[in-house]
């Protein structure tokens, strides 16, 4: 810090210290937590989803109401696996070299093209659904998730395109 700025502070010289501190060590410890969060909680619906798989068989009920809920469940816990691993790896960067837009677009592409499978999943399970209970009045709202998919999907192209490095041009 320079001596005549330090002076100037309305802030003691060793608060600033101690901020800058706890702005190094709060990462430290949020970003393991949030990970491990999110790794209980995509192992927590993926027992859901087993348990969705299995209870039908042994209660006696409807076994492809039970396989639907099961796999919209194992959509979530896998959306929600991808989000731990995210969290994880692009957030974890302890020596790493920190080039923000290219960890920003990488986080961003991942995260969105999960979102966008899930997105799509979600409509054909609800397709499926939909269809066996003969309820083809309500195919709007399949229909209505993929297309916002193919919204999120070409929004995500023109993200990645408008944030490329630039392409040097060849030298004659």
């Amino acid at each position: 810090m320079n001596p005549d700025t330090a002076a100037n502070s309305p802030y003691p010289a060793n608060a600033v210290g101690a901020l800058n501190r706890m702005i190094i060590l709060l990462p430290r410890i949020f970003i393991p937590v949030f990970a491990l969060l999110f790794l209980v909680l995509s192992v927590a619906f993926a027992v859901q989803a087993l348990m969705d798989f299995v209870a039908p068989i042994f209660n006696g009920e409807n076994l492809m109401d039970g396989l639907v809920k099961g796999l919209h469940t194992g959509v979530v816990a896998l959306a929600v696996y991808e989000l731990a691993q995210i969290v994880h790896q692009e957030y974890e960067q302890e020596g790493k070299p920190q080039n923000v837009m290219s960890r920003i677009r990488r986080g961003v592409a991942r995260f969105g093209s999960v979102v966008i499978v899930a997105l799509v999943l979600e409509s054909l399970i609800m397709v499926i659904k939909y269809s066996q209970k003969d309820l083809a009045g309500y195919l709007y709202y399949p229909a209505a998730i993929i297309c916002s998919a193919a919204l999120l999907l070409t929004a995500l192209g023109l993200f990645a395109r408008l944030t490329a490095l630039p392409v040097r041009a060849a030298r004659d």
